[in-house]
């Protein structure tokens, strides 16, 4: 005889739902997560030039890699007299890159979800990057070679604050409530001028692609005569890499028309070439020997089609206003394009050494001037084309044939 036997009862336990970390601790370890990480690259560089060129002792090695993680902030270097101020963006966009993702996941792993919980995240992460970069200072920091603490401390703070509060604020869901809350026409000028900025460096970056692919045996005939074997090439080649948004941005300036400066008294621009000794890097191979061709002259039209880009950017998908507003819009989005982009170069100067290596980058301030008439003059004409575009098409329309409106006669039927 076969007995049913009852189903037996089982019960999966459920996992609790993990509480979220304290807002504090989860900044302060996004924070030293960023800063190590910069600083370990820096230091690994440094290494492994001492290891090539074998001079020096490992911890010297140690400190150049520490002084120019902090070089590589802003915080400047002051060398037997000398002051550098030029900063390798390549390692500054990497560290702004990691102080934004660690915003997000203080955001993330914190629970942060309103304004309160956001402003106290971004102001502890803060707060960590610029005591670790306090710290690194007071380390490194000798008779003869420092670097300046005050530079250093705002510098980390703007970094920290602008890049790292934005990572937070964007992890917490909060960036379109704060988008919202500005007026149409500021939304539409920060996403078009973002846009056009945009277009101006990548046009920037062809530029330096170009002049450096058709100089590039001379690059590589300068890396060579330094001879430090594969380790030292290798380094090298990391050290270009760090350099080579400067270049883009040197090539940006060329681009817009003021040029840029190799030292005292020189001007590399499209209107002319004046040039003395330079520094034997391998990215100053890309340099024009002579008076630029008409071709070149030609690409100062670039900032006028990215303004018109950015002002068509704008005002995508908003109706069609008056002619007075739809101008307005294509400025404001011109004038973001050009403020951000002389931003940009003025970022790319400062100096490199001693003498006449004192002035060396764009001149960002007639960069700016130039670029923003450019973009407002390119944003102002798309915005009123595409206007009168726009309006000559509901012209047409409205205009176009319409029904007869006289009946049609009945055709007689036979009988």
């Amino acid at each position: 005889m076969t007995q049913t036997l009852p189903r037996p009862d089982v019960r999966v336990g459920t996992t609790p739902p993990r509480s979220p970390r304290r807002l504090v601790l989860s900044a302060v370890a996004a924070a030293s997560w960023a800063g190590c990480v910069g600083l370990v690259c820096c230091v690994l560089v440094a290494v492994g030039a001492w290891f090539a060129a074998d001079t020096g002792s490992f911890g010297g090695a140690i400190r150049v890699g520490a002084l120019a993680w902090l070089v590589s902030l802003g915080a400047g270097l002051h060398l037997e007299g000398v002051t550098i101020t030029a900063i390798p963006l390549g390692l500054t966009a990497v560290t702004a890159w990691l102080l934004y993702r660690g915003g997000r996941w203080v955001a993330s792993s914190s629970a942060v979800r309103c304004w309160r919980d956001a402003g106290w995240g971004s102001l502890a992460l803060c707060g960590a990057f610029v005591t670790e970069v306090a710290a690194v200072h007071t380390v490194t920091s000798a008779d003869g070679v420092s670097t300046d603490l005050v530079r250093a401390l705002v510098a980390a703070c703007m970094l920290a604050g602008v890049f790292g509060g934005l990572g937070v604020v964007r992890g917490a869901g909060l960036m379109e409530q704060l988008l919202a809350r500005l007026p149409p026409l500021a939304r539409g000028a920060l996403r078009g001028g973002s846009a056009g900025a945009a277009v101006l460096v990548m046009a920037s970056g062809c530029l330096f692609t170009v002049a450096l692919s058709m100089h590039f045996s001379a690059a590589v005939s300068v890396a060579e005569a330094m001879r430090g074997g594969a380790v030292g090439g290798a380094v090298v080649a990391v050290v270009g890499l760090a350099l080579v948004p400067n270049a883009v941005l040197f090539a940006g300036s060329y681009l817009v028309g003021p040029g840029f400066a190799i030292g005292t008294g020189t001007s590399v621009a499209p209107a002319g070439v004046t040039l003395g000794a330079v520094p034997a890097v391998p990215l100053f191979a890309a340099l024009p020997a002579g008076d630029s061709h008409w071709w070149l002259q030609a690409l100062v039209a670039i900032p006028v089609v990215a303004g018109g880009i950015a002002g068509r950017i704008a005002v995508r998908g908003q109706p069609v206003e008056g002619w007075a507003r739809t101008a307005l819009s294509g400025a404001a989005a011109g004038l973001v394009t050009g403020v951000s982009f002389g931003v940009l170069t003025w970022l790319a100067t400062g100096a490199i050494g001693p003498g006449r290596m004192q002035e060396v980058g764009p001149d960002w301030t007639m960069t700016t001037v130039i670029a923003s008439l450019a973009a407002v003059l390119g944003g102002v004409a798309a915005q009123t084309a595409t206007h009168w575009l726009a309006k000559r098409s509901q012209s047409s329309e409205l205009e176009g044939p319409g029904l007869d409106p006289s009946p049609a006669e009945p055709s007689s039927s036979s009988r």
